[in-house]
C-alpha cells in the first residue's frame, strides 16, 4: 500500500509560471566571435539576477529568465574587454554585443546588498561575504556557504546532489578532477561563486531535454590572469614540503599546473580519485576503475584527517590546458604521482560464532608503492547549434605491497604486485534535422589488470593448502568493453521525446593460477573464465516540463544475453533473459520549496572478478571460493527530497528520504575456524530479501549581521539483511542514528570561534541473543585571533566511543605573519599532545574489530608562502 501511495505522490502536481528567452551575439570590433564571455540578465535598478549564460565559439548565446520580466538589463563581460551592458525589452528578438579591447582587466560587478542573490535557475554567492582570515583556497570557503557540500576529498554537493560541471570563467578545464582546482585556486582571486541549479552541460541540448543536476561556475575578480602560490617548508622530524601552483586564465587560454614533493602527511592525492557524473548518465558506463583482487591495501581512518597519520612520501605533478582550437576547445590533462606509504597497526578480532567466540591477535608492517600515469585529451565544440566531443585516456598503476604479518604470534610474511593497464575513447555528437536532434554515443576501452600474491606460512597453509610452505598466485583480469548508441529527440510543446537505442558488448576473462613449493606439485591450481554480456537496450523517454514542474518517465526495456565458461569445472551457464527496469522522477518549484520524487526498478548482475570458481587469496588468512551460475539482484528504490531556499536570510534547507528493497538469488557465506582463517563462498539462495531506509535533514544559515555560520544534520536509518556464518543462517540487522551541528561566530573583533559536535549510535543484531550497540561522538573546535599582519589559530578535537577507555584529545597550533600581500611565514604545531596511537573500532552482530591505528608524532613545520 505504501508503494502505491508514494507512486501516486509522484504523479499529483498542479502547473503554475512560464519563462521567456533572450538570444544574441558578441563579438570584438572586428566583428570575429568572442568565446566563452558571460552575458548576465539583471532586474531593472536591482542586482538581482534573472538569467546566465556563456557565449558560445561562434559568439552566440542564449538565457532562460525563469521569471517574466517586460524589460530587463543585460551586462556582457570577457577577460580583455571593456563591459558592455544593456537595458533591453524582453521581447526583442536578437541582442548585439560588440566588446572593445582593453588593457586593464574587466572591473568585477560586487554584489553589496546581500550574500547571495537570486532569480531563477541561479544562485550567486559573494565571496567576501563568506570568507574569513585564514582562508586558502576557494574550497575553505565553499564549506561555508549555505546549501553546499564539500568532502574531505574534494567532492561537490548542492541540497545532496553531486554537481555535473565545476567551470572557472565558462571553461570546464578539469572534468570530474575540479578539486584540483578547489583545493589550490587561491580564495583571493575569485570574486563569486555561481550555482546553476538545474545545469544542462549540452548548449545544444539547453532548451530541450531539461536537467536536474547543479553545476558551479567561478567568476575572478578584477585583474586575475596569473595566481597560484609557491610552498616550501621544513620541520621535525625529519621533514619536507614543497608545492607550486601556477595557473593562467584569459580569454583565449586556461592551465592549471601542480607539483607536489612532500611527507608531511599532507594529502596531495584525493583529488586525483573523481567519477564523471555527467559521462555516466550519457553512456550509462564510466572510465573502469583499479579492481584488484589479492593483497593487502592502506587502512584509512575516519577520525582523523590524512595529514595526522599519513606516514609517507608523495610526489605528484598534473599540467592541464585548455585553448580554442578551430570551432571548439582543445583540452589537454596529464596526471602522474608516486606515492611510498608506510602504515603500522595492531589489531584484536573476535568473532561472535554460534555458540562460540573466537579471539584473534594481529600486527601489521607494510609499505605501499604506487606509481600512476593518466593522459586525457579531449576536443569539445558545445555551441547552440552544433555538438562533439571527443575524449582519448591511458591510465597505468603500479601498485605494490610488502608486509610482515604476525598472527598470535606467527610470523608471516607476504607481498603483492598489482598493475593495471587501461586505454579507452568516447564519442559524442549531436546533429539537428529541422526539429528532430540525432545523437550518437560510441565508447571502446581495454583494461588489463595483472597481479601476483606471494606469502610464506600462516595459518591458511594448514587449513586449505595442506601443509604447505610457500604460496603464490597469480591472476589476470582483462576486459574489453564497448558501447553504440543513437538518440532520436524530439521537443512538441512542453514534451520532449527522447527515444535512446544502444548495444553494448562486453568481453570479460579471469586466469587465477597457484603455484606452491610442495614436492610434486608446481602448479597446484589452474583456472579460466570468460564471460560475456550481449545487451540491446531501448529507453524511450517522455519528459514534461510546464512553468515549476518537470516530470519525466523512461522505461528501459533490454534484451540481455550472458554467458559465463568456466574451464575449470568444465560448465557452461547461460541467461536470456527480457529486463524491464522502470524510472521516473518530478520535481515541482514553489516560493523556494522544492520538492523532488524518484521510483527506480533495476536488475543488476553479478560481474567478474565477483564471480570465479577456485580460490581467491585475499591474504594469507583470507580466501573466497566459489562454483557458481550467473547471478543477480534486482533493487528496487524509492527517493522522495525536500528543499527550501531564502537567499534574501542566506538560509538553505534540504530533506530526503529514501527507501530500498533488494531481492536477491544468492548470499554470501562466512566459515571462521580457530585459528582465524575466513573463507567466503557466495552461494545459491532464493527470494533473499533485504530492505533498507534512510531519513536525512539539513540546515544551512548565515547571519550577516552577526557574521555567524550555522549547519546542522541528522541522518536515521535502519537495514536488513540475510548472513550465513559457519552454517547458520540469520538475519543481520542495523539500526543507526546520526546528528551533527557547526557553528562559527566572531567573539569580538579579530576573535573567531568555531566549533563542532558529533555523534553516532548504532544497534546491531545477529540472532536475537547477539546484539552489540556501539556509539562514538566528537567534539571540536578552532580559535582564531587575528590582528593586522598577525594570526594565530588553536585546534583541538575530542573523541569518545564504546570499547575505548581511555577518552582522546588532539590539538594542533599554528602561528602566521603576513609581510605583505604576497608573501607570508607560518608556524605549525601539529600533535601537540604527541599521541602515538588511537583506537579504532568497527564492529557489526557477529565480528567486533579493534585497530591500534598509529598517528604521526609531534612534528613542528616552518613554512614560506608566495603568491604568484
Amino acid at each position: 500500500m505504501k508503494y502505491l501511495l508514494t507512486i501516486l505522490l509522484l504523479f499529483n502536481t498542479s502547473i503554475l509560471i512560464g519563462q521567456s528567452i533572450i538570444q544574441g551575439e558578441i563579438t570584438n570590433v572586428a566583428n570575429k566571435p568572442i568565446n566563452g564571455a558571460s552575458i548576465i540578465a539583471y532586474q531593472i535598478d536591482k542586482e538581482i539576477i534573472l538569467g546566465f549564460g556563456i557565449s558560445s565559439s561562434d559568439g552566440s548565446f542564449k538565457i532562460s529568465l525563469k521569471v517574466h520580466q517586460d524589460s530587463v538589463k543585460v551586462v556582457a563581460r570577457s577577460l580583455g574587454y571593456e563591459l558592455s551592458s544593456k537595458r533591453i525589452l524582453v521581447d526583442e528578438n536578437f541582442l548585439r554585443f560588440q566588446l572593445i579591447h582593453s588593457d586593464k582587466y574587466l572591473k568585477e560587478l560586487e554584489v553589496k546588498t546581500r550574500p547571495i542573490t537570486e532569480e531563477g535557475d541561479t544562485l550567486n554567492y559573494n565571496v567576501a561575504s563568506f570568507s574569513k582570515e585564514g582562508d586558502e583556497s576557494i574550497e575553505d570557503v565553499l564549506k561555508r556557504m549555505p546549501g553546499i557540500e564539500v568532502s574531505e576529498d574534494g567532492k561537490i554537493q548542492y541540497q545532496g546532489k553531486a554537481i555535473n560541471r565545476f567551470y572557472v570563467e565558462g571553461k570546464d578545464l578539469m572534468g570530474a578532477q575540479y578539486a584540483i582546482t578547489s583545493k589550490n585556486l587561491p580564495k583571493n582571486a575569485v570574486a563569486s561563486v555561481e550555482v546553476l541549479k538545474n545545469h544542462q552541460p549540452v548548449k545544444m541540448l539547453n532548451e530541450v531535454v531539461h536537467s536536474v543536476d547543479p553545476a558551479i561556475n567561478i567568476v575572478l575578480k578584477e585583474g586575475v590572469s596569473v595566481t597560484g602560490n609557491a610552498e616550501i617548508g621544513v620541520g621535525v622530524p625529519n621533514i619536507w614540503y614543497g608545492k607550486v601552483t601556477p595557473m593562467v586564465f584569459n580569454k583565449k587560454h586556461q592551465t592549471i599546473n601542480v607539483i607536489s614533493s612532500t611527507n608531511s602527511g599532507k594529502d596531495e592525492l584525493s583529488a586525483f580519485n573523481a567519477i564523471n557524473l555527467f559521462d555516466y548518465l550519457e553512456f550509462g558506463l564510466i572510465e573502469s576503475a583499479p579492481s584488484f583482487l589479492l593483497g593487502k591495501q592502506p587502512m584509512e581512518n575516519n577520525l582523523f584527517k590524512k595529514s595526522e597519520y599519513n606516514d609517507h612520501q608523495t610526489h605528484t605533478l598534473t599540467t592541464n590546458y585548455i585553448t580554442g582550437f578551430g570551432k571548439g576547445d582543445l583540452k589537454v590533462n596529464i596526471d602522474a604521482y608516486y606515492d611510498k606509504r608506510f602504515q603500522e597497526l595492531a589489531s584484536n578480532t573476535f568473532y561472535f560464532v554460534p555458540k562460540d567466540t573466537i579471539a584473534i591477535k594481529n600486527l601489521q608492517q607494510s609499505t605501499f608503492n604506487k606509481k600512476y600515469i593518466k593522459t586525457k585529451l579531449t576536443y569539445e565544440h558545445n555551441a547552440d547549434e552544433n555538438y562533439f566531443k571527443n575524449v582519448f585516456h591511458f591510465k597505468f598503476l603500479e601498485n605494490e605491497e610488502v608486509s610482515s604479518f604476525y598472527q598470535n604470534e606467527e610470523y608471516i610474511p607476504q607481498n603483492t604486485k598489482r598493475l593495471f593497464y587501461n586505454i579507452g575513447n568516447k564519442l559524442s555528437k549531436i546533429i539537428k534535422l529541422g526539429n528532430i536532434y540525432y545523437k550518437l554515443n560510441a565508447y571502446l576501452e581495454y583494461t588489463n589488470t595483472p597481479e601476483q600474491l606471494h606469502f610464506t606460512g600462516g595459518p591458511l597453509i594448514n587449513s586449505m593448502i595442506d601443509s604447505l610452505q610457500k604460496v603464490e598466485q597469480q591472476t589476470y583480469q582483462r576486459h574489453l568493453k564497448t558501447f553504440i548508441g543513437t538518440s532520436i529527440i524530439k521537443k512538441w510543446k512542453n514534451i520532449t521525446l527522447d527515444t535512446k537505442f544502444s548495444f553494448n558488448y562486453s568481453f570479460k576473462s579471469l586466469t587465477s593460477d597457484v603455484f606452491t613449493d610442495k614436492e610434486g606439485s608446481g602448479l597446484n591450481y589452474q583456472n579460466d573464465l570468460y564471460y560475456h554480456a550481449i545487451i540491446p537496450k531501448v529507453s524511450p523517454s517522455i519528459q514534461y516540463k510546464h512553468k515549476r514542474l518537470l516530470l519525466s518517465v523512461i522505461p528501459n526495456v533490454s534484451y540481455q544475453t550472458r554467458i559465463l565458461q568456466d574451464q575449470f569445472q568444465i560448465s557452461e551457464s547461460v541467461i536470456h533473459q527480457l529486463i524491464f527496469e522502470p524510472n521516473a522522477y518530478i520535481t515541482y518549484n514553489l516560493a523556494g520549496v522544492k520538492w523532488s520524487g524518484h521510483y527506480s526498478y533495476n536488475t543488476n548482475f553479478l560481474e567478474l572478478p565477483q564471480m570465479y570458481s577456485g580460490i581467491i587469496i585475499n591474504n594469507y588468512n583470507a580466501a573466497n571460493q566459489q562454483e557458481l551460475p550467473i547471478l543477480q539482484t534486482k533493487l528496487q528504490t524509492f527517493r522522495n527530497e525536500l528543499s527550501y531556499e531564502i537567499p534574501m536570510a542566506s538560509m538553505n534547507f534540504y530533506s530526503s528520504y529514501e527507501y530500498n528493497t533488494t531481492n536477491k538469488d544468492w548470499i554470501s557465506a562466512y566459515e571462521v575456524n580457530n585459528e582465524g582463517v575466513t573463507l567466503m563462498k557466495t552461494l545459491d539462495y532464493e527470494n533473499n530479501q533485504g530492505i533498507s531506509q534512510k531519513l536525512e535533514g539539513n540546515i544551512d544559515w548565515f547571519i550577516l549581521a552577526l557574521r555567524t555560520t550555522i549547519k546542522g544534520g541528522v541522518e536515521v536509518g535502519e537495514s536488513e539483511e540475510n548472513v550465513i556464518l559457519n552454517g547458520d543462517d540469520n538475519r543481520n540487522k542495523n539500526n543507526f542514528i546520526q546528528y551533527e551541528g557547526i557553528i562559527d561566530f566572531p567573539i569580538i573583533k579579530g576573535l573567531v570561534l568555531s566549533t563542532f559536535y558529533t555523534r553516532y549510535n548504532s544497534e546491531n543484531t545477529y540472532q536475537e541473543m547477539n546484539k552489540v550497540n556501539w556509539s562514538q561522538e566528537i567534539i571540536g573546535g578552532e580559535l582564531q585571533f587575528s590582528k593586522k599582519k598577525h594570526l594565530l589559530k588553536w585546534n583541538n578535537k575530542w573523541i569518545n566511543h564504546t570499547f575505548v577507555d581511555d577518552q582522546f584529545l588532539y590539538m594542533d597550533l599554528s602561528y602566521q605573519y603576513k609581510f605583505n600581500k604576497k608573501i607570508k611565514i607560518k608556524f605549525i604545531a601539529q600533535n601537540l599532545l604527541n599521541h602515538q596511537s588511537y583506537t579504532q573500532t568497527n564492529t557489526n552482530a557477529y565480528q567486533s574489530n579493534q585497530t591500534f591505528f598509529y598517528l604521526r608524532p609531534r612534528q613542528l613545520v616552518l613554512e614560506l608562502k608566495f603568491s604568484l
